[in-house]
């Protein structure tokens, strides 16, 4: 029996099936089956994987297309590994991937599943960006509040744990049946991510989010929306079911200054007291101890003033009142916790400066004026 069955569903791949299939054959870690699922390609998919003389590889072919959601499902049955390591036919894998992730999950028993970070690459393959995600349980149980915090393609997890405690992928979801599969996780189980960049997840023209449409933003927001149920109450989030207020807070969350121009200072203000409220019911529900409720609500003021701070630094030259707001709100934010090195930074970058201190100071005088007129 296998350590590792590495899955791959793949439809209509041959663009990226070789590079994707070498990075798994190349893996250091040896003692792997690669289930590979052909879900009824009309293209020389078959072909290519027919191609490799290879025994690690278990092709199975659907008699007709079922769909990523149940190609994994199948997949899942069938695998005869201890752990499930995902792969998609477009991304590439490094070398060391599986066996670092094997060697995690053996000497951390309690975690069930665990994701790396990663690079992003373009359709050919060159480097566009790198992305960290949170690596700690609690963080991810808070940061896939607002957004998925794994990508599909580099976790690894305990087949019998999932399959026995938690079930299989929905398949009533086209696009986020991993987001959904983990959120359930996360909410029973210990999970993680590592610390190194083991994924390049490739920018494919022919993704999920041509072929589903608005499928791909509205599966997540309703995630979303029930999993903040389990901790706000099913009844505070009924007044939620447009999605508005939920989109505005994790755009607020994960999204760029320019994508919260729109929002209001009493939106902002709404969202920012709507999150204060979802972190006290994230520690009761989680039960967080003292310490850990501590650790946890400075890490939310400091993304908070994070936040605010780029938007300060967005509103400068194109609204003075609204940035003086905003930096009123963020110092009086800075004053329940003490200033890390990064808040301290951005303090020096927009307030120091000595043009922006007199700045500052003329805009006041002016407001300070019209109040008293």
């Amino acid at each position: 029996m296998p350590k590792v069955t590495v899955l791959m569903p793949v439809y209509n791949g041959e663009r990226y099936l070789r590079e994707a299939i070498d990075s798994i054959l190349a893996q250091t870690f040896p003692d792997f089956e690669f289930l590979i699922i052909n879900d009824g390609s009309t293209d020389n998919t078959r072909e290519i994987i027919c191609s490799y003389d290879e025994p690690r590889i278990r092709l199975i072919d659907n008699d007709y297309n079922l769909g990523l959601t149940r190609s994994l499902n199948k997949g899942l049955k069938l695998a005869e590994g201890e752990f499930i390591a995902r792969q998609d036919a477009d991304d590439v894998s490094e070398p060391e991937r599986l066996a670092k992730q094997v060697t995690f999950l053996k000497t951390h028993p309690e975690v069930t599943l665990v994701g790396t970070w990663y690079k992003y690459i373009d359709p050919q393959g060159s480097l566009i960006g790198e992305c960290n995600l949170p690596c700690k349980s609690t963080q991810i149980r808070w940061e896939i509040l607002f957004y998925c915090p794994f990508v599909h393609s580099a976790v690894m997890f305990r087949k019998y744990t999932i399959v026995e405690q938690i079930g299989f992928y929905n398949e009533a979801l086209s696009y986020a049946q991993d987001y959904d599969l983990w959120w359930r996780i996360v909410r029973q189980l210990q999970v993680a991510n590592l610390n190194e960049y083991l994924i390049k997840l490739r920018s494919n023209p022919d993704s999920m989010t041509a072929t589903y449409g608005n499928i791909v933003d509205d599966e997540p927001l309703q995630i979303n929306c029930t999993n903040i149920g389990y901790l706000l109450g099913w009844e505070k989030t009924k007044t939620w079911n447009d999605g508005v207020f939920l989109r505005a807070m994790t755009l607020f969350w994960i999204g760029t200054s320019d994508e919260l121009k729109d929002l209001t200072l009493v939106d902002l203000n709404q969202i920012i007291e709507e999150i204060f409220r979802i972190h006290q019911d994230f520690c009761k529900y989680y039960n967080l101890d003292g310490k850990e409720c501590k650790k946890h609500r400075n890490q939310v003021y400091a993304q908070i003033i994070d936040r605010l701070f780029e938007l300060i630094y967005y509103y400068w030259k194109k609204d003075k009142f609204t940035a003086l707001q905003l930096l009123n709100r963020a110092c009086r934010l800075n004053f329940s916790i003490l200033l890390t090195k990064k808040i301290m930074n951005l303090f020096l970058k927009f307030i120091i400066g000595a043009q922006l201190v007199r700045e500052i100071r003329q805009v006041t005088q002016e407001n300070l004026k019209l109040e008293q007129n």
